[in-house]
């Protein structure tokens, strides 16, 4: 695929040019991925918790964007405290990102209702493999250093409310962004505020029937540069174990999504976006794979948990 070579190739030019910045994961099944997007929602399923995601962006588009999430956290009993650890791991062109995350949360529990104020401090690595690049200019002084990495810490906040049916919270997942400093060589804190990308997310659980539920939710991102992007999702779920959803990604994908709990503790999803963008014709899509359980899970059958 030279062409596509060539695309990454300008497109890494520009970057290094005015700057990498780095970017939060995108996942499709966010809702149980919340750990990602805000620190908040640490202990709010109200039991340990472990999440696995693997994301394959773009099949078929090379240096496409791939993505590798582990978190896992819990509410401290007795106490009003939830903790979570989240690890990552993004790739895109030659560019990867790691990080590891600790989340704290303070629970204010109201009569209907939890309050959750979050916040998370780990570090973050971000590398780029230069050399890798095929170029049309092999002596180009943007590319003269084969590899960049650089090692920073970061910190993330947000506020998470819900009930038994709704919920809405706001989060800033990385305070602190990073971008590639050509002049510099190397990697620098950014102080843009267009590098900052507020979250709000939102949702509610309408029964029915006995046996039928419907759950619209929303993600809406915003960035200065780029716009607002939002998520709009519906999913039907059928006995609390079959969850069958589709989801509009403004200007990017339509997703369609399904999840099986074959027991109260076990969570399997499987996402497939389909672009709409002009890159759509480059690639065959994006696969998502989710696998979750719950530690020594203990629910009431009027109670479950929705998000």
């Amino acid at each position: 695929m030279k062409f596509v070579h060539i695309i990454l190739a300008l497109t890494s030019s520009i970057g290094a040019s005015i700057g990498f910045a780095q970017h939060t994961p995108l996942t499709s099944q966010y809702l149980f991925n919340g750990l990602v997007i805000n620190p908040a929602y640490a202990g709010s399923r109200e039991a340990l918790a472990l999440n696995i995601t693997h994301r394959q962006q773009w099949v078929g588009f090379d240096g496409a964007p791939t993505t590798e999430l582990a978190s896992i956290h819990a509410p401290i009993k007795k106490t009003k405290l939830g903790l979570g650890l989240m690890i990552y791991s993004d790739r895109i062109g030659v560019s990867r990102e790691s990080g590891i995350f600790t989340n704290y949360a303070y629970r204010l529990k109201f009569r209907k209702a939890k309050l959750s104020l979050g916040i998370g401090a780990g570090v973050t690595m971000v590398r780029s493999n230069w050399d890798q690049l095929a170029l049309q200019q092999q002596n180009d002084v943007s590319f003269i250093a084969p590899t960049t990495s650089a090692l920073r810490p970061n910190f993330s906040a947000g506020l998470f409310y819900y009930t038994k049916r709704s919920f809405v919270g706001l989060s800033a997942p990385f305070l602190m962004t990073h971008r590639y400093a050509l002049m510099e060589n190397g990697f620098r804190v950014s102080s843009a505020k267009a590098d900052l990308e507020p979250m709000l997310t939102g949702g509610h659980v309408f029964i029915v029937s006995k046996t039928v539920k419907i759950k619209p939710s929303t993600l809406v991102r915003y960035r200065p540069e780029s716009g607002i992007q939002a998520d709009l999702t519906a999913n039907m779920i059928y006995k609390d174990r079959v969850w069958a959803g589709l989801s509009y990604r403004t200007s990017d994908a339509i997703v369609g999504m399904i999840e099986v709990l074959p027991t109260q503790q076990w969570r399997i999803g499987y996402s497939y976006d389909m672009g709409t963008s002009s890159l759509t014709r480059f690639h065959a899509g994006s696969h998502e794979i989710m696998l979750q359980y719950e530690f020594g899970y203990r629910i009431r059958i009027r109670d479950p948990r929705f998000f």
